[in-house]
């Protein structure tokens, strides 16, 4: 095997927050350093704010490219999938910062089913003692929803777990099957990607897990306008998959999600749907549960690739 090759590829996309930037590489750097062949990809998204300067400082370290104009996650991150030239990649949000022993419980998760699509892990909110991420569960109306948003103490259990959809804030991915699949659907601008792909992939047969073993830091929604498209992106993801994932993963889902959200409804009540929060309660009592088509008013309530 060529030694110059690299085994991992991380795929940043960045705009703006130059800091968040450098305690991201300096945190990938402190955990991967004579652990394992890498190699890093930055983009600038038509930074305004000097990041872009930065960026090109690092160029003699890492591959850097430069957008003429903003572009977004998915865009990006296809475009450098397609550069790297890693067996495997990391997408690698900008102000997402690896910590520990993140990386190897991830690429473990291949060994166990040839079907892999993501791996992604537990993440906690930057400076808190609070959870966001071990997972993706769906709603009754189809929506999709951290689980563990607001937990205080690391949920999911240990080793790798197998779930509906995980987050792209940091995911590891088989180039091979990145591409095969060709990337996100570019249609998306700042969420959902991650979701859609991983229902088109579900769809296909391959299967997406968290390593629980391997959690990581997330600012969440560092970029300026980040949460601009939400609800577009939302109205996307219902149109070409809503009554799909309300026929399947809506009803797998269903007391996972019922009891995330009584959970984050704990922790931020003023957030939290009064009738949505009342059939939480109900489903996970069991005294209602949800068979068939769910139907109803979809509200872009739930959590993408960096809520």
């Amino acid at each position: 095997m060529d030694e110059s090759v690299p085994k991992l590829s991380i795929l940043i996309s960045v705009y703006g927050q130059a800091d968040k930037l450098k305690h991201c590489l300096s945190c990938i750097h402190k955990t991967l350093l004579g652990q394992i062949r890498y190699e890093v990809l930055i983009i600038d998204d038509a930074s305004v704010d000097g990041t872009t300067h930065f960026i090109e400082s690092l160029a003699s370290t890492y591959r850097v490219f430069f957008n003429q104009q903003n572009k977004g996650f998915a865009k990006n991150n296809n475009f450098l999938a397609r550069k790297a030239k890693g067996e495997y990649l990391c997408l690698l949000n900008s102000d997402a910062y690896v910590q520990g022993n993140w990386l190897f419980p991830m690429l473990d998760v291949f060994k166990l089913n040839p079907n892999i699509g993501f791996v992604g892990n537990v993440q906690k909110l930057y400076g808190h003692i609070l959870y966001d991420h071990a997972g993706v569960v769906f709603g009754p109306q189809g929506n999709p929803r951290h689980y563990g948003q607001g937990f205080l103490v690391k949920p999911g259990g240990q080793g790798a777990r197998r779930w509906s959809a995980v987050t792209a804030a940091c995911v590891v991915v088989k180039k091979e099957t990145f591409l095969h699949f060709d990337g996100f659907d570019e249609v998306f601008v700042n969420g959902c990607e991650d979701i859609e792909l991983c229902i088109r992939r579900s769809r296909k047969g391959l299967k997406h897990f968290v390593a629980h073993e391997s959690v990581i830091e997330h600012v969440k929604g560092a970029s300026a306008g980040r949460k601009k498209y939400n609800q577009r992106n939302f109205e996307l993801l219902m149109k070409k998959w809503g009554e799909s994932i309300r026929s399947h993963e809506s009803l797998q889902d269903q007391k996972l999600h019922a009891f995330t959200y009584i959970i984050y409804a704990l922790v931020r009540p003023h957030l939290i749907n009064f009738g949505k929060f009342c059939l939480a309660v109900s489903i996970l009592l069991g005294l209602r549960e949800l068979s068939g088509r769910c139907m109803g008013t979809q509200q872009a309530d739930s959590a993408t690739h960096t809520v």
